[in-house]
């Protein structure tokens, strides 16, 4: 019985020693598969050459591949730095922003900049500066009913049309479904700017037609004028409707 017991001790002392070599030889083979690193530097331009303090930009954010790694510089630094990036290929992309945070210069006019990190440490700077350009403004729209609803009111959809801060530039139109759910709390649906029309220092006019299924105008289109609000600041339009019509303060919703 004793023997038996000292053997049986003897074999778990031996399987232990065995699992933790072939434990140590796992975390060798772990090591040897891990990815190289290298480190990406992407120099940027504001507009045409412009200076950071004549803009308003503070810092500037690069992402990479839609933020995979995002890193921030200062902008006087003139470059974005990612360190330590897997060995691969990557698009990146630079946002500019003022004091307030806000996004006001971007790269997504242009195509994403491709980069390629080699790793074992090496720097690799893009060949050419990425140009930043200003931002559009943002515009969000919400209407109420009170106690109806689009059906009641007879609105099928409303159709708006941006204009410069003068009225003489039409800048964009758009559709906007009267059954369409706003986003949130606040209840916004965002005006689609694909083709970034919404120049921030430009826009300051907004027409809102309510139409009904046919196609027909439901009451008089309601107006919002406002101060041109600068590149990539957001004008939050409210509308509230009735059968028959639709009216507004006729300037934007406070954004604080």
């Amino acid at each position: 019985m004793s023997r038996s017991r000292r053997l049986t001790c003897m074999d778990m002392v031996t399987w232990l020693a065995l699992v933790f070599v072939l434990g140590s030889s796992l975390t060798g083979c772990e090591k040897e598969d891990d990815p190289s690193f290298g480190t990406l530097v992407v120099p940027f331009e504001l507009g045409n050459r412009r200076t950071c303090e004549s803009i308003g930009v503070e810092r500037v954010r690069g992402e990479l591949d839609d933020g995979m790694f995002v890193d921030e510089a200062s902008c006087e630094a003139g470059e974005v730095r990612f360190s330590q990036v897997p060995a691969g290929s990557y698009r990146a992309r630079l946002f500019a922003l003022d004091d307030d945070d806000v996004e006001i210069m971007d790269s997504l006019r242009d195509r994403d900049v491709l980069m390629n990190v080699v790793g074992d440490g090496t720097t690799v700077v893009a060949d050419r500066p990425v140009k930043l350009t200003a931002t559009p403004a943002h515009l969000f729209v919400r209407w109420t009913f009170g106690f109806g609803s689009c059906k009641s009111s007879g609105i099928d959809l409303f159709t708006l049309g941006v204009w410069r801060s003068d009225g003489s530039e039409l800048m964009l139109t758009a559709d906007l479904d009267c059954r369409q759910d706003g986003e949130g709390s606040e209840g916004y649906r965002e005006v689609p700017d694909p083709d970034r029309a919404l120049a921030g220092d430009q826009v300051g006019e907004v027409a809102i037609q309510p139409l009904d299924r046919s196609g027909l105008e439901v009451g008089e289109p309601v107006t919002f004028d406002f101060p041109a609000p600068g590149a990539g600041r957001d004008i939050k339009l409210s509308l509230e409707c009735e059968e028959g019509a639709c009216t507004g303060l006729g300037y934007p919703d406070p954004t604080w």
